[in-house]
């Protein structure tokens, strides 16, 4: 229902206002409404859960060039045809052969991150490439696709000490490319003894770390000296070591000094892969493994270790070959506890 108009010569009584109220006016009803426009946001599209858990980059760049080097030192091969100091094929690489490590591969066939989004950001500007210039996922021009010889996206390696200086962006690129193939090469020295694997090629050893242990009065064949201590009369033991290190089985009837005698040749002529050998966890298998054989129990033919009381059973797991080194593996597993103990009680 429309309102009547009020006259101008009408009196309005008008209401008493609290102090601090609004009047009111109504009159706004007789203006026609207007459509007002809406404005239409746009929403930004939601994270994805890689990106949500993808570290990124800070919003300054970090240095993360630091004013120290690494030597990067070969590590003899167990396995080896030959290890005798000096030997042209010494420890299963020749003087001056090389080899090459390059950026690996997922499954996927996307190159591993070798490089933090804060490496990559400094590492940008230091060396002035453009933006994600870095990035493993570019489609065109890869900084990683080692078939480009851009001589950073590739180490060689010598046999002799190789010297990365992390201060130099493109030797802190060979260096994290080293640390990301972790199966062939050691992060540290440390590692190599604590928990080493077979496959070790190379070990990295920070000089920092090499001038501390030096400091401290104590020297790898020092070490070699303290472990050989521990086991100065084991002669099985020392016989294995002997075995592993000259690649040269040790007659069972040689008297104990002419063991320890030979024991401290192999300290002298290497005191860093005998240091690797008689630390290593699997000594104590290979050790019965050596012993076994030599009782008949096992046999040795190429390399490769059996068990003769089941047909000549492989001591290694599928597709893998029966070295000492599997083989060993194979026994320390729990799963073979019952054959661990019918060897060891075959030759008690």
């Amino acid at each position: 229902m429309a309102k009547k108009r009020v006259e101008k010569d009408e009196q309005i009584e008008q209401p008493v206002l609290e102090e601090g109220a609004m009047m009111i006016d109504d009159s706004f009803e007789d203006i026609p409404m207007k459509e007002v426009p809406v404005e239409h946001t746009v929403q930004e599209p939601k994270e994805t859960p890689a990106q949500r858990f993808t570290a990124k980059a800070p919003e300054y760049t970090i240095n993360c060039l630091r004013n120290e080097k690494v030597i990067v030192r070969f590590l003899p091969s167990q396995s080896a045809m030959v290890h005798q100091a000096g030997h042209v094929l010494d420890g299963g690489m020749a003087e001056n052969a090389t080899r090459t490590y390059v950026v690996p591969r997922l499954k996927s066939g996307i190159y591993k991150n070798v490089l933090t989004n804060a490496e990559k950001a400094c590492l940008e500007e230091v060396m002035q490439l453009e933006p994600n210039a870095l990035s493993i996922h570019r489609k065109t021009n890869n900084f990683w696709d080692d078939s480009n010889d851009q001589g950073v996206n590739k180490v060689v390696l010598h046999k002799h000490d190789n010297v990365l200086d992390l201060s130099n962006p493109v030797d802190y690129i060979k260096y994290k490319i080293l640390l990301a193939n972790d199966d062939l090469i050691a992060p540290s020295h440390e590692a190599v003894l604590e928990l080493p694997k077979a496959t070790y090629q190379f070990e990295i050893i920070h000089e920092q770390e090499e001038a501390k242990e030096a400091a401290g009065g104590i020297s790898i064949m020092q070490k070699c000296f303290a472990e050989y201590g521990k086991i100065e009369n084991d002669a099985d033991t020392l016989r294995t070591i002997i075995e592993i290190f000259t690649r040269k089985s040790t007659s069972a009837n040689t008297k104990l000094p002419a063991i320890q005698k030979e024991i401290f040749n192999c300290i002298q002529k290497d005191d860093r892969y005998f240091l690797k050998i008689i630390t290593d966890p699997m000594l104590r298998f290979k050790t019965l493994i050596v012993m076994a054989t030599e009782a008949g129990i096992l046999a040795k033919k190429n390399d490769g270790y059996y068990y003769l009381m089941e047909d000549g059973r492989p001591l290694c797991e599928l597709n893998e070959n029966s070295t000492l080194d599997n083989a060993a593996k194979y026994l320390s597993n729990p799963k073979r506890q019952d054959l661990l103990f019918r060897i060891e009680g075959k030759l008690k």
